[in-house]
């Protein structure tokens, strides 16, 4: 094992391979699907849904900021292998029966560690399962003007009509995600879109967009041939601007959007987070614990030796003495050692930001709530967690099945 995968197992990235696409059984949903990457002449976009099903509910995934496709079908790596279980602290660990404690290791100490990764399922995948239709793709410009989002939306809407007929749409937008579909709505006129769904979208900004001194070298960094694989799975492609001035707080852009003044027909579902929280970083004690079966062997020997004691007399076959029954017993020189976790650090826990101190880390509750939307929501999860946890599972569920059943 090289040392940066050693360094990389203690304090929590986990290796993973290539990310899998989801898997389709009905054959006419696969002919579809390739119809649709044929005709838009892309590779990229999933679905399950079936031509025959014209008329019914397709839920289309918009993802956000630096995010591909993959937010939504393996959460691995649409977080880039950073969603952390914070929420639980870690169990003890057992290094066994030993003379010594296990020797931490030379460069990075045994006895620190971050909150472990977990790979929850996609909300995709869930979906799928449950019954429902379901699209996503990756855009291909993820970074730059949001209007290069929209009209690509727009390009793939104007796809699924002609391989899927009339739909009636559900549009879900992640962070950035939610902006895109807004931007749409205010651009062009689309009588089949029912509801919008959005997701820690920054509706009023986020502060975390005015980093205009990191705006290059973070362009560069993230186009490197060794860090590229990390946002990009497919390797298509690049960031050609880091292009977040209009989602700064009070932007010009956010205060023109006319979407819902344009598009009163259509529900407005919002959900924000409010636990800040990405990780905890804890130390290791390590204690010995003497477990039942040593005392009992070594009380055995001290009772064995008062018996003698009190007799007077010595077993010749077997004389025992103080040090070296404790030397003829493997036991009585090891002990069970158990580290045990010790919560040092929460990241993002001393920053004041509203996006920090009521809000998901990224964006905060009062931008990510529309006043007038149709139903609100609060999840208690950060940025990257409410893209797929399990109550954004439930909301995504119950507001399908509503869309679903009106008439």
């Amino acid at each position: 094992m090289s040392m940066q995968e050693i360094i990389a197992k203690r304090i929590g990235i986990v290796q993973k391979g290539t990310p899998v696409p989801p898997k389709i059984d009905n054959e006419d949903a696969i002919k579809a699907q390739k119809e649709l990457n044929n005709i838009l002449n892309r590779n990229d976009i999933n679905s399950n849904a079936l031509p025959s099903n014209e008329g019914k509910n397709l839920t289309i995934f918009l993802h956000g900021y630096i995010a591909s496709k993959w937010l939504w079908i393996d959460p691995f790596y649409g977080t880039f292998g950073w969603l952390k279980d914070h929420k639980n602290e870690p169990k003890p660990r057992n290094y066994g029966w030993h003379q010594t404690p296990p020797p931490p290791h030379m460069f990075i100490p045994f006895d620190v560690s971050i909150s472990p990764t977990v790979y929850p399922e996609g909300v995709f995948i869930t979906l799928m399962r449950e019954g429902h239709e379901v699209l996503a793709y990756s855009q291909q410009d993820a970074t730059g003007d949001i209007d290069i989002s929209t009209k690509e939306l727009e390009i793939i809407i104007n796809g699924i009509k002609k391989i899927y007929g009339n739909r009636r749409l559900v549009l879900v937008g992640h962070s950035r995600g939610g902006i895109c579909i807004r931007r749409y709505l205010d651009l062009y006129t689309n009588s089949e879109v029912e509801k919008i769904i959005t997701l820690s979208t920054p509706h009023g900004g986020s502060q975390f967009t005015n980093i205009k001194m990191l705006k290059e070298p973070a362009k560069i960094f993230l186009n490197k041939s060794n860090i590229k694989g990390i946002w990009d799975a497919s390797g298509n492609r690049e960031v050609r601007d880091l292009f977040y001035e209009q989602m700064v707080p009070n932007s010009e852009f956010l205060l023109n959007l006319n979407d819902r003044q344009k598009s009163k027909g259509i529900e407005y579902i919002t959900a924000g987070g409010t636990n800040a929280h990405y990780a905890h970083i804890y130390t290791w004690s390590v204690t010995q614990k003497v477990t039942k079966s040593l005392m009992t062997d070594i009380f055995s020997y001290q009772i064995k030796e008062k018996l003698q004691n009190v007799s007077g007399k010595i077993d010749q076959q077997c004389p025992v003495k103080k040090d070296e029954a404790k030397e003829k017993t493997p036991m009585s020189k090891q002990f069970q050692w158990i580290a045990y976790p010790k919560r040092v650090m929460t990241l993002f826990e001393k920053i004041k930001a509203p996006e920090i101190r009521n809000g998901d880390g990224v964006v905060s509750l009062q931008s990510a709530t529309l006043k007038d939307a149709t139903r609100k929501y609060k999840i208690d999860a950060n940025h990257e967690e409410i893209a797929v946890s399990d109550d954004t599972k439930k909301l995504l569920s119950k507001e399908l099945k509503l869309t679903k059943n009106k008439k």
